[in-house]
């Protein structure tokens, strides 16, 4: 019992230092922040522990006053991006080349985008309920798993997340972003995971060539608003899994990003184009942030799907 205490009271303070340094440097953001943690005072230690600790092992200590900035910009930019969709009624951006272009091929900028949206796996409450639901719901179903493919990895957390629960599993991720590979390999290696996880650069959408029904699970986290034919992605999905694999998927809707492309706007077609491609749909879950703009006409959501690969039904 005396080292339970002792290991909460270090991660206590691992987090204490994180907030502290937001409550220093940026107090406009000190609020966001400790909504997060008073949503899941049980739990909420652990999860940013994990994902603090990881990127300490990953990039240095010295690493993370950065990844803070980075984290204000990226929200600052997100709050900047939902303004101008109220304004205009949909999103500024419509072609992923646009996007590729601007980002994705720019080291600097998305290296920093990356570890921005890293820190909103628990700095954001509603990412964190998604965390929370990821392991709970959906990688607790797969203690047997020997393949999982991740599909665009980003930062890579999600993957280690996953692994850290899975210790007989392999992952193969795949991203389009050479920034993606580099962070997703240094932070595998960091949590511990590298020998476990392999990544290779590569369009998600031509992983129709990668042989069918080869993965155990699939996960994919925000990737699906960031198409143009998103419908793609859900036939990909269906592709590499093997008859009864599992999914998980996240996507935003009616929630406006720079690089967001395909406008969801109910979470019911998120639903359909699963369904369309042949994936059973088990739960759904959709949150919010707790704080939105005034009069908005738009709610941003952030929307989680687990399912299944149908095997020969039809309904």
């Amino acid at each position: 019992m005396a080292g339970t205490a002792t290991l909460t009271k270090v991660r206590q303070r691992l987090v204490d230092t994180l907030f502290e340094d937001i409550r220093a440097r940026h107090p406009r953001s000190i609020n966001g922040v400790m909504e997060a943690r008073a949503a899941f005072p049980d739990r909420y230690a652990d999860l940013a522990d994990t994902f603090v600790g990881w990127a300490i092992h990953a990039w240095g200590g010295d690493a993370l006053p950065g990844m803070v900035d980075a984290f204000v910009r990226f929200t600052t930019s997100v709050n900047m991006s939902q303004a101008r969709y109220e304004r205009a009624g949909h999103y500024e951006n419509k072609t992923f080349q646009d996007c590729l272009s601007s980002l994705y091929n720019e080291k600097e900028s998305m290296d920093d985008y990356l570890l921005g949206v890293y820190l909103t796996n628990f700095l954001w409450a509603h990412h964190a309920e998604i965390c929370f639901r990821f392991e709970d719901n959906f990688l607790k179903r797969l203690r047997s798993v020997k393949t999982l493919v991740e599909i665009a990895p980003g930062h890579g957390g999600w993957g280690a997340l996953a692994l850290k629960h899975l210790p007989t599993a392999r992952l193969l991720g795949y991203d389009i972003s050479p920034s993606s590979i580099r962070l997703a390999t240094e932070l595998m290696a960091g949590a511990g995971f590298g020998s476990r996880a392999t990544y290779e650069l590569t369009d998600a959408l031509d992983l129709d060539v990668v042989p069918a029904e080869s993965a155990d699970a699939v996960i994919c986290n925000f990737l699906i608003e960031h198409l143009e034919r998103p419908d793609k992605l859900c036939a990909v999905i269906h592709h590499l899994l093997k008859p009864g694999g599992q999914w998980f998927l996240t996507g935003a809707i009616t929630a406006a990003q720079v690089d967001h492309i395909y406008e969801f706007r109910y979470e019911s077609e998120l639903v359909r184009m699963a369904e369309q491609a042949g994936l059973r749909v088990t739960e759904t879950f959709s949150g919010a942030p707790r704080r939105t703009l005034p009069n908005a006409r738009f709610l941003p959501r952030s929307m989680m799907l687990i399912g299944q690969k149908r095997t020969n039904d039809i309904y």
